[in-house]
């Protein structure tokens, strides 16, 4: 009987540590506005990208565990209008080049979503 009740608190103590290490405030959607002079803003479904990753890591990477920053908080919002997807790099890549090497990298593996220009921007008309 006192095997059962130290098991019992150890399974509860696991629960505890699991929901604490997965943060349940995962925006639904982001606005991602940075090209904002030249296209409309992208709306991004967070929260499904999310739940078809699996892991955070996948797309927050090089993070420490548990640890979300936002794109921004790592990559510079430098302006790359020529963006090559062959080009190596972290966060010197600026922000446009690695929302562009994650999105459409993992769309293009996973033969899936949008990988086209207009598919995802609007063209804004110029002032």
């Amino acid at each position: 009987m006192k095997r059962l009740g130290v098991l019992s608190v150890l399974f509860v103590a696991i629960l505890v540590c699991i929901t604490l290490a997965y943060t349940t405030d995962i925006p639904e959607t982001i606005t991602l506005d940075i090209l904002s002079k030249r296209y409309g803003p992208v709306e991004f479904s967070h929260s499904y990208h999310a739940e078809i990753a699996g892991d955070c890591a996948s797309c927050h990477h090089h993070s420490p565990k548990g640890s979300t920053p936002a794109c921004g908080e790592c990559h510079e919002p430098i302006i790359v209008y020529h963006y090559d997807p062959t080009k190596k790099g972290g966060p010197d890549l600026g922000l446009k080049g690695a929302y562009h090497r994650q999105c459409l990298g993992c769309h293009k593996e996973m033969e899936s979503g949008p990988i086209g220009c207009t598919d995802c921007h609007e063209r804004v008309a110029n002032e």
